[in-house]
């Protein structure tokens, strides 16, 4: 078979006449390697918001259950149910107040 016969101005594209690549600054992303200690799931370790809920209700349970036997209720009780401020600030609500803005 005969070579392709070019025409002179065309210049063959080798290797050679790539540029050089320069290494990149951001390391190449490795797998995760599994740890000993981290590959068993421990029942202990609950969500900080499911801990939180669980202990308001316990709370709760044990306040009603002071309330059904008529003992008073605990100084943190008594502060919990008192209101807390609306926002007043300088005789003025501040909270649903509706401003119109036209842009």
């Amino acid at each position: 078979m005969l070579p392709p016969i070019l025409p002179l101005s065309v210049v063959p594209v080798t290797s050679q006449q790539d540029p050089v690549r320069p290494r990149p600054e951001i390391p190449a992303v490795v797998p995760a390697q599994a740890s000993s200690g981290d590959s068993t799931v421990n029942i202990k370790h609950h969500d900080a918001d499911q801990a939180a809920l669980l202990l308001r209700e316990e709370q709760q349970r044990q306040q009603h259950k002071r309330q059904h036997e008529g003992q008073p209720p605990l100084p943190d009780e008594v502060q919990a149910d008192q209101p807390a401020d609306d926002g007043v600030v300088d005789g003025t609500q501040r909270q649903g107040l509706w401003i119109d803005i036209e842009v």
